[in-house]
């Protein structure tokens, strides 16, 4: 008699799991849609246009140098491809600032010289304790608006940029080339080594320094429009 007691709690068990799944995971994922639509509408909430940094962009610095060994003065040169971001417009081609930051990996700055990479992560960047730098778009001069579909143009990106915990207004010097819904530009900027509280290089094989940092975000980007 219990084993049958036993059997048929099984039985009703099974029986209520089984119509109740069902509803409970489609609850569930209809939850999980929801907050994910009301998630997206929150962040792109008055967004016309974004335009999304793609993977094949590069950030690189450029400091002039003379080493020991050379009779000629070189560029020593490091690049990064992990850039992330997007710049975000409005309707009427205005920078939604808290919605266009530009994110670029320090600590994974190569150049061709592993030596001058270490000192200038360990000494210059601390990337450490700063890893990244990030830049917060306020403004855009010279667009065009509405966004060409192709053509060229030369824009000024105007933004707050932090790196080794300092943080200063930038200006970009653009040329960007419009193909349909991509952009491709090279954005230049420089400034002197205490501009972000940093140490120009001194060591044994280079003889001198140039006391200028030049900036270049090399960026391939898409346009997606919102409205």
């Amino acid at each position: 008699m219990k084993f049958k007691l036993i059997i048929s709690y099984i039985i009703l068990l099974f029986i209520l799991v089984s119509c109740s799944s069902p509803e409970t995971e489609n609850n569930n994922e209809q939850k999980q849609i929801n907050q994910k639509v009301l998630t997206n509408s929150n962040n792109d909430s008055g967004v016309y246009l974004k335009v999304n940094f793609l993977s094949e962009s590069t950030a690189r610095y450029l400091v002039r140098e003379q080493l020991a060994n050379l009779d000629f003065p070189i560029d020593a040169i490091g690049e990064t491809n992990e850039i992330n971001g997007s710049i975000s417009l409005d309707k009427n081609g205005n920078v939604i600032s808290e919605k266009s930051i530009i994110i670029v990996n320090v600590q994974s700055l190569k150049s061709d010289n592993g030596r001058r990479d270490r000192y200038i992560s360990r000494k210059s960047l601390e990337t450490n304790t700063y890893p990244e730098a990030k830049i917060v778009v306020t403004k855009i001069e010279n667009l065009t608006w509405p966004v060409p579909k192709n053509g060229t143009g030369e824009i000024i990106i105007i933004g707050d940029m932090t790196a080794h915990g300092v943080t200063n207004q930038i200006s970009w010097n653009t040329t960007v080339n419009f193909n349909d819904n991509n952009i491709k530009g090279l954005a230049k900027t420089n400034f002197k080594f205490d501009k972000f509280d940093m140490d120009i290089p001194r060591v044994a094989i280079v003889l001198s320094v140039d006391d200028n940092i030049r900036l270049e975000l090399d960026f391939n980007a898409e346009i997606i429009y919102l409205e």
